[in-house]
């Protein structure tokens, strides 16, 4: 899991690194007359692992919830960070006090909206890419709730 923290952090540098040269880039005053639409400028993008703090240890949350789960990793050359985890909930209902499964409560993922990069081939040019920001809504854990009951009329 560690492995995923890293890459975690390392994706959320990048990310608030190419946002800020974004805003730059758009703060600047634009020659007398220019239209709206901008030539595509490509930035060097260097990853410093100094900048990434340290993973701290901490208990493993998703054997002792009420509301097990299981990560699922996916890997995809084309996108930074390349591996993705994802929570599965591995049960319908929640662990009661004794272990057992209690149905008239329900385990549901817990979502979080992350951004990743994507590379993508550039028009005309032979190897040529760049990276497009992306929005991402994950699975990053498992909770137990009641479950919404309807009366119909």
């Amino acid at each position: 899991m560690s492995t995923t923290a890293n890459c975690s952090r390392v994706t959320a540098v990048c990310v608030m690194t190419m946002m800020m040269m974004m805003m730059a880039t758009e703060a600047m005053p634009k020659a007398g007359g220019q239209s709206r639409h901008r030539k595509l400028e490509t930035v060097p993008l260097q990853l410093d692992p100094g900048a990434v703090a340290p993973p701290t240890h901490t208990r493993a949350l998703q054997n002792a919830s009420l509301s097990p789960w299981t990560y699922n990793v996916s890997r995809d050359d084309a996108l930074f960070p390349p591996l993705l985890s994802e929570a599965r909930c591995l049960l319908r209902g929640c662990l009661d006090p004794e272990g057992r499964e209690d149905l008239s409560l329900e385990s549901r993922p817990i979502l979080h909206q992350t951004l990743v990069l994507r590379r993508v081939k550039a028009e005309g040019a032979g190897h040529s890419y760049h990276y497009r920001l992306e929005s991402r809504l994950l699975a990053v854990g498992c909770t137990c709730v009641r479950p919404v009951i309807r009366h119909q009329e």
